[in-house]
C-alpha cells in the first residue's frame, strides 16, 4: 500500500503515496496518489490518542496504517486534490 522510502518530511507536514485497488473478481489498481497530511492534522491526531512524540514524523509512523487507510478510502471515493490532503475530520473517534 505504501513504501516508506516515499515519505517526504517538510517544515509543513508529510508528503506521501499510496496506491488504491479495489477488489471486484480480479484486483484493480488506481493510479498512485501523491498524499499530504499536515503537522497539525499529526498533533491532534497525537493529542487525540495521548501519544507522547511531538515530532511530525515519530507520530506519522505511529499511525501510519491509519493515515494510509483514509488517504486510500479518499482516493477510491474519488476525492480530488493534488496533493490529497488527509484531514483531522477524516479520522473518525469513539466518544465514551
Amino acid at each position: 500500500m505504501m513504501n516508506l522510502s516515499d515519505l517526504d518530511v517538510t517544515t509543513a507536514g508529510i508528503n506521501f503515496s499510496v496506491q488504491p485497488t479495489f477488489r471486484f473478481g480480479n484486483q484493480r489498481a488506481l493510479h498512485a496518489r501523491t498524499c499530504f497530511v499536515s503537522n497539525e492534522t499529526l498533533d491532534e491526531l497525537a493529542t487525540r490518542h495521548y501519544c507522547n512524540s511531538h515530532l511530525p514524523e515519530e507520530i506519522f509512523r505511529r499511525f501510519e496504517q491509519e493515515i494510509a487507510g483514509i488517504a486510500v478510502r479518499l482516493a477510491q471515493a474519488g476525492v480530488g486534490g493534488t496533493p490529497l490532503v488527509v484531514r483531522v475530520e477524516n479520522f473518525t473517534t469513539v466518544e465514551s
